[in-house]
C-alpha cells in the first residue's frame, strides 16, 4: 500500500462507499469469490480495492489507484 500511496483510511472509505465493478470481480470463483470495489477517496484518488469475504470480515487482496503507475522499490 505504501508504494501505491494508499492509506488504510482510504481503503476503509472505498469499502464503505464504493461500488462493485462486476467486470473486474469474480463473484462465482470457488472457493474464494472476489469483488472489486471502486470509488474516489476524500483526497480525490480513484481507487480499486479487491476484497474476498471470509466469514464476517473482508480480506483485502490488493488496492490500486486507477490511471496512476507508481514505482515500487520493495523487492
Amino acid at each position: 500500500m505504501d508504494c501505491r500511496h494508499i492509506t488504510e483510511q482510504e481503503i476503509s472509505e472505498i469499502i464503505q462507499t464504493g461500488n462493485i465493478n462486476y467486470a473486474k470481480s469474480e463473484p462465482n470463483s470457488r472457493p474464494d469469490p472476489k469483488y472489486a470495489l471502486e470509488g474516489y477517496s476524500k483526497e480525490g484518488q480513484h481507487l480499486r480495492i479487491v476484497v474476498a469475504p471470509q466469514g464476517e470480515t473482508l480480506i483485502v487482496i490488493t488496492c490500486i489507484e486507477l490511471g496512476v503507475e507508481w514505482e515500487c522499490h520493495c523487492n
